[in-house]
C-alpha cells in the first residue's frame, strides 16, 4: 500500500539575479514599473518594462509580474511600494535584483 510520491522542488530553486542599468533617463521607476506591496497585501512586482533601454549585465532581464524579492541584497518583501521605490533609489547603477516567476 506504499505510493511514491513526488517530491516537489522548492521555489526558492527558481530564483533569478540580474544586475541592471537604465542609462541616463532618470530613476529605476521611470523605466520599470514597480507595483504591489504591503499596503496592497502583495509582494512587490515588476509591471511594464522599456527593454530598449535596460541592459542586463549578468544574468537573464526579468520578466512582467515576476515577484521582486531583493534589491542589492536588501529583502524588499513586506515593504510597502513607496518603501521598495525608496530602497531601489538608494542604490546607483546597475541594480541587482533577485526575483522569481509568480505561481
Amino acid at each position: 500500500m506504499s505510493r511514491t510520491l513526488k517530491k516537489k522542488k522548492h521555489w526558492s530553486g527558481k530564483v533569478v539575479e540580474c544586475a541592471v542599468s537604465w542609462g541616463n533617463l532618470g530613476d529605476f521607476g521611470t523605466v520599470v514599473e514597480v507595483l504591489g506591496g504591503a499596503e496592497l497585501g502583495q509582494f512587490p512586482y515588476l509591471g511594464q518594462m522599456k527593454l530598449d533601454v535596460l541592459v542586463c549585465h549578468v544574468g537573464k532581464l526579468p520578466y512582467y509580474g515576476d515577484v521582486l524579492l531583493e534589491v542589492n541584497g536588501t529583502p524588499v518583501s513586506g515593504l510597502t511600494n513607496r518603501d521598495t521605490l525608496a530602497v531601489i533609489r538608494h542604490f546607483r547603477e546597475p541594480i541587482r535584483l533577485k526575483t522569481v516567476k509568480p505561481a
